[in-house]
């Protein structure tokens, strides 16, 4: 039983749970389209690749790579969860600020919170380059691949 902690199974089987869970929502909606979509695969395709690798490690009779909740880990359980949770948030808010503010807005407090040394040059590079992020993301989707994003509905005259 606890050959079934290994990373690499449990770690496929979260990635087969997300791909299930996305896969079920598509339609023929313009949303849906192959950013989503292409997404979604490859997703399921790192599912795969861990769940292969389980199996070889079995065959192979290799040391399984358990998951352990040891004092040293709790650090990066802790930063983990924070950003599952600033992930969430940006999910609830994206429609409301659109999408552009409130990726900008995710990538900053991801980078901010994850940066260790918090230096004034390190905080800088954790501000800006998230909005250089999101000003080529902003062409390259909208210019190249006019891929549609939700628009704000939280403003006024929205």
């Amino acid at each position: 039983m606890k050959r079934l902690a290994d990373r690499d199974l449990l770690t496929a089987l979260v990635l087969f749970g997300i791909a299930a869970v996305f896969s079920s929502g598509t339609t023929t909606d313009v949303k849906d389209w192959i950013f989503p979509q292409l997404a979604n695969y490859v997703i399921l395709a790192v599912g795969v690749t861990l769940l292969a690798r389980f199996l070889l490690a079995g065959v192979l009779k290799r040391a399984p790579d358990f998951v352990d909740g040891v004092r040293e880990n709790w650090p990066a359980i802790i930063d983990l969860l924070v950003f599952c949770l600033i992930v969430l948030a940006y999910v609830f808010v994206m429609n409301g600020l659109g999408f552009w503010l409130a990726s900008f807005l995710m990538l900053t407090l991801t980078s901010v919170y994850l940066t260790q040394d918090k230096t004034r040059r390190n905080l800088t590079l954790a501000v800006a380059m998230p909005l250089g992020v999101c000003i080529v993301a902003y062409f390259v989707f909208l210019r190249v691949f006019y891929v549609p994003v939700p628009e704000a509905t939280w403003w006024l005259g929205v």
